[in-house]
């Protein structure tokens, strides 16, 4: 089954090798004007395009969408938009964590400033009690583009997590992180889940759920769409378009 995802934020070319042969993965940035989303007045900016290209994703026949921040930045208001697969990379990896520890798991966040939206996000998902602690690397995301210094960070903090919190598995809760999860799984011996690839992969499970069965994001209650004759004037005056 042919498959195409969009996946909208930092998109490491490596990524590709990540999806099956039959997953076509186009990336395409946030465009909100910023190098990074740390900051909630950032991510408010963003996700003015990330429901944008979701819509047009869908119009264009993309089979899904993934949104490349830990934040989930526009993830509802994307879902009620279109009837396609819409993932948040941090939704997704805290769900496989969970079904990869039989306790608790913990997840790693470059500064302490990210930690309340993340938790209330965990809280939503109705993931927060499955956490055992949230580790600071005390970095940036534009510092996280030394990859030596996060990859020392994230030994040194997953290590901590296991030892010290009892953490069952690690979450690495940034996409400035991506690809550095293996180096850290090898040397604790347990699971250390890639955001970018946990959402990669969920997105494909969700994608084939749609495409053969029809399941996607419900359209009653909180994903419930617009009315069309609200909702038409209301998106060509926000983005010019119908």
């Amino acid at each position: 089954m042919e498959t195409k995802i969009l996946f909208i934020g930092w998109f490491p070319g490596w990524s590709k090798d990540i999806a099956e042969p039959s997953t076509t993965l186009v990336g395409t940035g946030f465009d909100a004007g910023t190098n990074h989303l740390e900051y909630e007045f950032y991510e408010h900016l963003a996700i003015h395009k990330i429901i944008e290209k979701t819509v047009n994703a869908e119009k264009e026949g993309l089979d899904g969408v993934v949104i490349g921040c830990f934040y989930d930045p526009g993830l509802r208001e994307a879902r009620e938009l279109v009837e396609i697969p819409v993932v948040g990379v941090c939704e997704a990896s805290l769900h496989v964590a969970s079904m990869l520890s039989a306790g608790k798991y913990s997840v790693l966040v470059g500064r302490r400033k990210w930690i309340p939206k993340m938790a209330d996000n965990a809280k939503i998902y109705g993931l927060d009690s499955r956490i055992a602690s949230w580790r600071v690397l005390d970095l940036t995301v534009p510092e996280m583009k030394d990859k030596e210094k996060t990859q020392a960070a994230i030994l040194r903090e997953a290590r901590a997590a296991v030892e010290e919190d009892m953490a069952e598995c690690v979450v690495l809760g940034c996409t400035g992180m991506a690809g550095q999860a293996m180096r850290a799984q090898e040397e604790l011996g347990v699971p250390v889940l890639d955001p970018v690839m946990m959402g990669v992969k969920v997105a494909e499970m969700r994608v084939a759920l749609w495409k053969r069965y029809g399941i996607s994001q419900s359209k009653i209650g909180g994903y419930e769409a617009p009315p069309a004759d609200e909702l038409e004037p209301i998106y060509k005056k926000a983005y010019g378009k119908k």
